[in-house]
């Protein structure tokens, strides 16, 4: 396939990807509405819904044998997720969203932070197998994601309890239309995902960038456009814990993705197909959460040049983390 029609379907793809994705965490949102669930509920559903393209990409980075693809593929997600909402916090600073999210957001953070550094242990350490080819870190981010989500749950939803929630901006639309929208979005995002990691894995070996590279920077910001988006839409209807809490489940699900993806990796422990760069986007990962707890349990009012400090220093580490994984391709 020739080197500038790959681009231009990989660019068409991830221009897709953006739009359809973007109509999943609408209906994701109107299912959540009409079932009257928390935000922290509603950051699960969400999360996973626009966390589609990084499963489809993994996936069928497997089906073609490019393991490292499909850990930067997830892991650069994350990382380009936090970018975005740095960027997003930025641009919001005179509202000051950080300081006006709930406790549901905090309790993710902590949840990401544990996760991560289950990663890091996973691509840092030699341990066998333990149950056929897939590997102890695995297993634990599975055990972790779902208790940590039950854990959220239990703390949040007394709040819903109290509170009476009405439909209205999704009032006209019946429960079974957004349900029919919703998996029907779900199946294109699978489609454009799919197309998405093909023509990235294609341009990786044309270019000779890395997989690791294109997997974390290239693949992984085009599937984060819809978790980009929903966050904005938040912001713009002046849900501010919404739109944080939704980012970090999603998050939260594309590092327990790592446990699917190892799972239908048949030939042995994804973990040791990963590339010592995929460390460097992990670590990352941690110190921006870390930056982004400290900016929502700062509760004092500050100026407006120094509440976005924090944001500064998130697009400072991306961009220096960009740069080694680059040096390591």
């Amino acid at each position: 396939m020739n080197l500038i029609f790959t681009i231009l379907l990989f660019i068409l793809a991830a221009i897709a990807t953006y739009f359809v994705a973007t109509r999943l965490a609408m209906y994701g949102d109107a299912i959540s509405e009409k079932t009257k669930t928390s935000s922290a509920f509603m950051g699960i559903i969400i999360g996973a819904a626009i966390s589609l393209p990084e499963l489809t990409s993994s996936v069928t980075a497997i089906a073609i044998d490019s393991p490292d693809l499909a850990i930067g593929n997830l892991l650069g997600s994350n990382l380009f997720n936090l970018l975005a909402l740095a960027v997003l916090d930025m641009v919001y600073r005179r509202e000051q969203i950080m300081g006006q999210t709930d406790i549901g957001s905090k309790l993710y953070i902590y949840l990401v932070i544990v996760m991560t550094l289950i990663v890091v242990a996973g691509l840092s350490l030699t341990l066998p197998a333990s149950i056929y080819h897939i590997g102890y870190s695995s297993i634990i981010l599975v055990l972790v994601y779902f208790a940590g989500v039950k854990w959220i749950n239990k703390l949040t939803e007394e709040k819903v309890k109290r509170r009476s929630r009405k439909n209205e901006k999704y009032g006209e639309f019946s429960y079974q239309k957004v349900l029919t929208m919703f998996i029907l979005s779900a199946v294109g995002i699978m489609i454009v995902g799919t197309v998405l990691t093909l023509t990235a894995d294609r341009i990786a070996e044309s270019t000779g960038l890395g997989a690791s590279f294109v997997g974390s920077f290239l693949v992984g910001a085009s599937t984060s456009l819809p978790d980009a988006v929903s966050v904005a839409t938040a912001l713009k209807l002046k849900n501010y814990s919404m739109g944080i809490t939704s980012l970090l489940g999603s998050n939260a699900f594309n590092i327990m993705l790592l446990s699917f993806t190892d799972a239908i990796y048949l030939k042995t422990n994804l973990f040791r197909h990963a590339s010592m760069s995929n460390i460097v986007t992990t670590v990352s990962s941690i110190v921006v959460v870390l930056v982004i707890l400290y900016s929502i349990t700062r509760k004092q009012k500050r100026s407006t040049l120094f509440y976005m400090v924090p944001s500064t220093l998130i697009v400072l580490i991306y961009f220096v983390a960009t740069y080694f994984v680059y040096q390591m391709k």
